[in-house]
């Protein structure tokens, strides 16, 4: 069985699961957005440990799951009837137990919830990458705006901005991403910097960006191309094309010695890749998404999973 750890408008998980229907293969789906309305089942005996979760009709013993797809943090939402310091409280409660239910070293994680944590810091995983034998950019993070101009100042071709964790932005009307973009010295003040610190990074001139994603054993690697003025080829404003690519067995051995390093069974690099053909990395994504790229070059990346997660008992 396997027990997938996300929320409800997880449209990857919803891919993933089409397949799943198709062929047959048993899975639960538990949303954080369940949490408040599960039942839960925990008695621990001499003998025996029971531990169960129920959602409306759905009933999952957890003792039969054999891995865990861990696309989401389960952060379950709030009882709106409760004063607000027993939301918190309820929240914390409900995490908690939902968690202690479901972990479970035995079983197939994709990724370990320990790892994802660890492997999600930047700045770690720069250092590391650097560590390996990986080209990474200079990089800065400061709320000195001395520094940070003095730094935009020395990059030759010019510096980029990005958030130092997820770049979501989230208020109560509404939600949206903050991409990577182009600064200049002139963009820093005391006043915009004296809050929040300031991620920096030489601009490195591409000819691509790539995509790699290692899937277990399997790596499905893509260029990403677009505008020479293109930054963040994330944002769904800009227009870019994507083709099938590689890495040299150099690079995959680099790849695969830091998601060794990081505990990750799965993981989505990000490079840049120079005119001289050489990557430059930008980070690696232990939840990243990877339907798009399924979905656009016909890679077989559903079977990869299926592989992980029910190996030859399809």
């Amino acid at each position: 069985m396997l027990l997938i750890l996300t929320s409800d408008k997880d449209l990857t998980a919803d891919f993933l699961i089409v397949e799943l229907i198709n062929r047959h293969l048993p899975y639960f789906r538990l949303n954080a957005e369940e949490l408040t309305k599960a039942d839960f089942t925990f008695s621990l005996t001499e003998n025996t440990v029971r531990r169960g979760v129920s959602v409306g009709t759905r009933t999952l013993d957890l003792n039969e799951v054999e891995a865990v797809w861990y696309r989401r943090a389960i952060h379950p939402g709030s009882i709106a009837a409760l004063p607000r310091g027993e939301r918190v409280f309820v929240a914390g409660e409900l995490r908690h137990l939902a968690m202690g239910l479901v972990l479970n070293p035995d079983v197939t994680w994709v990724n370990p919830i320990d790892s994802v944590s660890v492997a999600e810091h930047k700045l770690y995983q720069l250092q590391i990458a650097r560590q390996l034998g990986f080209r990474v950019p200079r990089t800065l993070v400061s709320r000195d705006p001395l520094e940070l101009r003095s730094f935009a100042t020395e990059n030759e071709f010019g510096t980029i901005c990005k958030p130092i964790f997820h770049g979501m932005f989230v208020d109560e009307a509404s939600s949206y991403s903050v991409y990577t973009r182009r600064v200049t010295p002139e963009s820093f003040d005391a006043d915009s910097v004296k809050i929040c610190p300031v991620l920096l990074q030489e601009e490195i001139v591409r000819s691509a960006d790539v995509r790699a994603t290692f899937i277990g054993p399997q790596c499905f690697v893509a260029d990403i191309r677009g505008e020479p003025s293109l930054v963040d080829w994330r944002d769904p404003n800009v227009p870019v094309s994507y083709s099938a690519s590689g890495l040299s067995d150099e690079v995959q051995r680099m790849c695969r010695a830091m998601l060794a390093k990081l505990g990750l069974i799965y993981g989505a690099f990000d490079f840049v890749r120079t005119s001289e053909g050489d990557l430059v990395f930008l980070e690696v994504n232990p939840t990243g998404e990877w339907a798009w790229l399924e979905h656009r070059l016909g890679f077989p990346m559903r079977d990869a999973f299926i592989q992980l997660f029910y190996g030859g008992c399809e």
